[in-house]
């Protein structure tokens, strides 16, 4: 069997270093035939923030490209297809016409919040009815959150949950503690869209009400996108900017030696919104993995993954995310605890060795 996973974004993104080139990388070990066809690697597309840059003629020209080199593989190749959009047309389209099988793998909601039909007919939402279609066409579907797998399930029986995970060999945490008296709390991700800014927003009171009572604790950020770069101009108003670090995007290589230097992770999500119910938290998982105990909202997927107070801890209003803080900041051992159970339970569910198993038995079902 040969596993082409296709996906529109490069390596330096979560959703394809993790869910494509991690998961071939493991399969190969399982003597499966894999390759990752990805239109920002292979064939110079554009991605991430970029990509809002290219016009629907240059998707169709990459989708052309894609189409010729797919269209030469193998009728029993399965296309592992990554996320619904511009890229989906090309194997899809190889799918049909040479009978391919495809897996059809979400981990992201990219339909508008609140979709409807009208007469039942009509979509408000193409992203939504396109999602539709091609779950109903694929052989079978993985999903990376317990909300997408509720959704999905109406269109198509053979759904799968296969959370995106983590590498425990390179997220491992090292043998070395924090002895000195300054506490270091961490969020990494991107900002490319304006209500994400509500999240950062939400760590910065929280951390700001906090420092006014304890003077060694820290905030580490680290991001890209257009709104992060606004968050690094309000951070310069700030009463405690001298204790407030930015980073820009940090290569996923250089992402273990980061988390190695601090203490705390924070995954907050304001909004109660689809798209945060169904994001698989990679983050998450990668604080468990490095030992870091993690303070999470209360809102999606970390709710399935955090059990509050022994792997972690979760949160509902800003009240108790500053509790959890504080509780943090106070008991060191308590720190150490549960981010050894973090890691433990890493290890037993959401490990790439874990899930790329799971992704086999999967496979050997179609």
């Amino acid at each position: 069997m040969k596993v082409i996973f296709v996906t529109r974004e490069g390596h330096g993104l979560s959703g394809a270093r993790v869910r494509c080139y991690n998961f071939a990388r493991v399969l190969r070990r399982y003597g499966i035939t894999t390759e990752v066809f990805s239109f920002a690697d292979n064939l110079g597309a554009k991605y991430g923030e970029k990509e809002f840059e290219m016009s629907y003629l240059e998707k169709l020209r990459y989708n052309i490209k894609a189409f010729k080199l797919l269209l030469r593989e193998e009728k029993d190749a399965v296309f592992f297809i990554q996320r619904l959009n511009y890229h989906t047309i090309a194997p899809f389209m190889v799918s049909l016409l040479k009978k391919n099988r495809f897996i059809f793998d979400c981990d992201d909601w990219n339909i508008r919040e609140d979709p409807i039909y009208y007469f039942n007919l009509f979509p408000s939402s193409k992203m939504e009815f396109l999602t539709r279609k091609i779950t109903r066409y694929a052989n079978i579907c993985t999903v990376a959150s317990v909300f997408l797998k509720d959704y999905l399930c109406r269109f198509n029986k053979k759904i799968y949950y296969l959370p995106t995970g983590v590498d425990t060999a390179i997220f491992n945490p090292n043998d070395s503690h924090n002895n000195s008296s300054k506490i270091s709390f961490s969020w990494i991700g991107t900002l490319y869209h304006k209500e994400m800014q509500e999240n950062i927003r939400f760590i910065l009171a929280c951390f700001s009400e906090l420092a006014d009572r304890y003077r060694n604790i820290f905030l580490n950020l680290a991001g890209e996108g257009v709104y992060f770069r606004e968050i690094s101009r309000y951070v310069a108003t700030l009463r405690y900017r001298d204790r407030i670090m930015i980073n820009n995007w940090i290569p996923p290589d250089k992402i273990p030696d980061h988390l190695s230097h601090i203490d705390i992770g924070l995954l907050p999500l304001i909004q109660h919104t689809k798209f945060n119910k169904s994001k698989s938290p990679t983050k998450l998982f990668e604080y468990m993995a490095m030992g870091k105990p993690t303070v999470s909202s209360n809102i999606g997927e970390a709710a399935h993954i955090i059990h509050n107070g022994e792997n972690g801890f979760l949160a509902g209003t800003k009240e108790e995310f500053v509790a959890r803080m504080e509780e943090l900041i106070n008991d060191p051992i308590l720190c150490r605890s549960i981010g050894d159970s973090a890691r433990k339970s890493v290890e037993e569910k959401y490990s790439l060795n874990v899930l790329s198993r799971r992704l086999y038995d999967i496979l050997k079902t179609i």
